[in-house]
């Protein structure tokens, strides 16, 4: 076959606007007549990739790679010089010449047939199950489930969702009619490969999965009985790779570059569910867990990501390697923690759709608002994780936290997170530094301990009773009281396990008006701690001066509370990056949250 032509060449390089072009894969901002950003082809902190419209040419002083659109678009793109000039020539309406006489590149333009063929292929397919969803009898079920969850005509025409049949040898046979080849749909990944006429997909809610020019490249699909698995996704092919690829980027880069943000979803359902709350910075990774691949799509777009996994333990896992994985790449990180924000709710949404439906787009809003930071995030679940009372589980926890000062790329941030794991868990920073040098003793020293403090627990089951214990047993010894320790405290104010648990049964029984010692104990599923309720009701120990024993324990756990809060604003001040308004006035609201909080300190200092 011919190749293309060296006038057609010219023509793509001439009148393609190369600003537009890498705008869609780097936040340019222009000095002088030039564009400068952050080079996508490796990793810096200072913009050195600049852009010149009127010479239609890139170059980084960095990694040294420079050309023209086309060279950019194969670079970037990771795809022949054929497929980058016919992807910018349809982009700019521009007609492919060929030069007759010359016959090179057979091998690029079979590729780039197969995959052309392949593209409108998924086109029909995914226009045909919208159809079946949209208009059928046959879609009314899966119809019925999305609209049930919220999701309008709007989204469903917007991220072309689709039904594919349940009749499995329904769609090989139509498009054999329509003259595709037997073995060209074999190797297309609509249909099984041990079974070669029979659909992949069958009676599935079809979710249309799109390169960032919103062409469909590979479909995922949800089941909607009991069925296993619950969803299945296209495998690999030379039009998709799925550890590159977003799901709804092509709908969400326009707000991630104007937002400088992304959200990171666990799924389909949940990136709809932003969408519909008009907050379209929201993707997902496809199948499987983000990858490298991913981050780099996004990493010159944005300064903040968001990760918004769910909260059990595979999502857990799935929220820690993002967190390593985004900090490697120098971006701050954000979690959105739905369970921390309905923590005191008597309804517990499960994900972003749920909360959508029953909540509205405000809530959604209002849970992105209170992320927290990556940091503050592992130590409270490394907290929760292990018993940080003792030394052998405050290193436990240290050692979990010692990958995510690993990812840091600033010896800045490095310093300061040193220093709020030291506060954090009444660490010697000194001793923190040695053993993150030192990991594989002070692993064997935790390993040591924790077997010890094992046999200690199974000899005697005795628990200390600590202020933040005895400020809670008090209180259950004066239920009257409660109503004022809620007022003043919340579960955040807690440190101590027991102490937390034995808080969140007593707001239980406050909201159910059944604030009695009976309802007290069935809700204790903690041997020990039912132990000691008992114990502390026998004894009678807060009998004497139980208000201003009461009053006393509330003072100082806020007390401590709010030292430790004015601890994390510290570090999170010096760990904050930013640049633009928006950024200026978060750091200002840490700014007069850290005065207010020294305000407060120093009143409760004069009072006593």
């Amino acid at each position: 076959m011919p190749k293309i032509s060296s006038q057609t060449i010219d023509e793509v390089n001439s009148q393609t606007d190369i600003v537009s072009l890498i705008s869609e894969y780097v936040h340019l901002q222009k000095r002088g007549s030039d564009y400068w950003g952050c080079c996508p082809f490796h990793n810096e902190k200072t913009p050195s990739f600049s852009v010149s419209p009127d010479k239609k040419i890139y170059y980084c002083f960095g990694c040294l790679k420079g050309g023209s659109v086309i060279s950019f678009y194969k670079e970037i793109e990771k795809v022949s010089f054929y497929d980058a000039v016919h992807a910018l020539a349809k982009r700019t309406g521009i007609q492919i010449i060929y030069d007759g006489n010359v016959k090179e590149n057979k091998e690029e333009e079979q590729q780039y047939k197969y995959k052309k063929d392949l593209l409108e292929l998924y086109k029909k397919v995914a226009g045909m199950f919208n159809y079946f969803l949209v208009s059928t009898e046959m879609g009314k079920k899966a119809l019925d489930y999305i609209k049930n969850r919220g999701v309008t005509e709007q989204i469903i025409n917007e991220f072309q969702l689709g039904y594919s049949p349940s009749d499995r040898y329904w769609l090989k046979k139509f498009l054999l009619e329509k003259n595709y080849s037997a073995e060209f749909l074999e190797n297309s990944g609509l249909f099984s490969k041990n079974y070669n006429n029979v659909s992949f997909f069958s009676d599935r809610l079809m979710f249309p999965i799109c390169n960032r020019n919103g062409e469909v490249i590979a479909f995922g699909g949800r089941i909607l009985t009991d069925q296993k698995p619950k969803y299945l996704n296209t495998g690999d092919l030379p039009q998709y790779k799925k550890g590159e690829t977003l799901y709804a980027f092509h709908l969400a880069k326009e707000a991630i570059r104007r937002t400088e943000s992304v959200i990171f979803c666990e799924g389909y359902m949940d990136v709809i569910a932003y969408h519909q709350a008009g907050i379209c910075q929201a993707v997902a990774p496809l199948g499987t867990a983000l990858t490298e691949n991913q981050v780099s799509t996004i990493k010159p777009l944005v300064k903040t990501v968001y990760l918004s996994f769910d909260g059990d333990s595979a999502g857990m896992n799935a929220t820690y390697k993002a967190i390593l994985l985004c900090r490697k790449a120098d971006l701050s990180v954000k979690i959105i923690d739905i369970n921390s924000f309905f923590q005191n709710s008597s309804q517990k949404p499960k994900d972003p759709a749920d909360i959508l439906l029953n909540f509205g787009a405000q809530t959604l809003t209002d849970i992105i608002n209170n992320s927290i930071f990556d940091c503050d995030f592992l130590l409270n679940k490394l907290a929760k994780m292990y018993p940080v009372e003792t030394s052998e589980g405050k290193t436990q926890a240290a050692l979990d936290f010692f990958p995510y000062i690993d990812a840091l790329q600033s010896a800045i941030q490095k310093e300061s997170c040193f220093e709020l794991l030291a506060q954090t868990f009444g660490l010697n920073l000194t001793a923190v530094k040695s053993d993150f040098e030192n990991r594989d003793a002070a692993r064997k020293r935790a390993e040591i301990g924790a077997k010890k403090s094992l046999n200690n627990i199974q000899t005697q089951d005795i628990i200390k009773k600590n202020a933040e214990l005895r400020a809670v047993l008090a209180v259950v010894a004066h239920m009257d009281s409660f109503p004022e320790m809620r007022s003043l405290l919340s579960p955040d104010d807690f440190e101590e396990p027991l102490a937390k648990e034995l808080y969140f049964i007593l707001e239980e029984c406050f909201r159910e008006e059944a604030a009695s010692y009976d309802s007290i104990l069935s809700k204790c599923e903690d041997e020990r701690l039912k132990k000691l309720v008992t114990e502390t009701i026998v004894s009678k120990e807060f009998e004497i001066n139980s208000e201003k024993t009461i009053e006393d324990s509330i003072n100082l756990l806020k007390k401590r509370s709010l030292e430790r809060k004015r601890t994390r604003l510290i570090n999170k001040i010096r760990l904050w990056k930013g640049s633009t308004l928006e950024d200026f006035q978060e750091l200002q609201k840490m700014q007069s949250e850290k005065i207010s909080i020294d305000n407060e300190l120093e009143k409760k200092d004069t009072k006593e």
